[in-house]
């Protein structure tokens, strides 16, 4: 199992596959018009980026809720880049 990448508004990890991406927003960083807000935020960040080697789990935190769309897009791509991407030969 490999570890979360830690950063100020997402956690990160990433699998062995290739299927996509998981956005995780708790009903506890507010109604559903923010949860859904920041989701698709993060739609829009990994439909522009060309590849993720890997599936991609993002958990978010309360402070990605108000962050400008550029920052949220500075902290994903740095926290991508961290990740111990592990691709077993198939």
């Amino acid at each position: 199992m490999m570890d979360w990448v830690r950063g100020r508004c997402f956690w990160i990890r990433c699998g062995r596959e290739d299927q996509g991406q998981i956005f995780v927003v708790r009903r506890k960083l507010g109604n559903a018009v923010k949860r859904n807000r920041i989701k698709r935020r993060l739609r829009s960040i990994c439909r522009s980026r060309p590849y993720f080697p890997c599936d991609l789990v993002v958990f978010c935190q309360p402070s990605a809720i108000e962050a400008p769309f550029a920052d949220l897009e500075r902290e994903l791509d740095s926290l991508v880049a961290k990740l111990p991407i592990f691709l077993a030969p198939q």
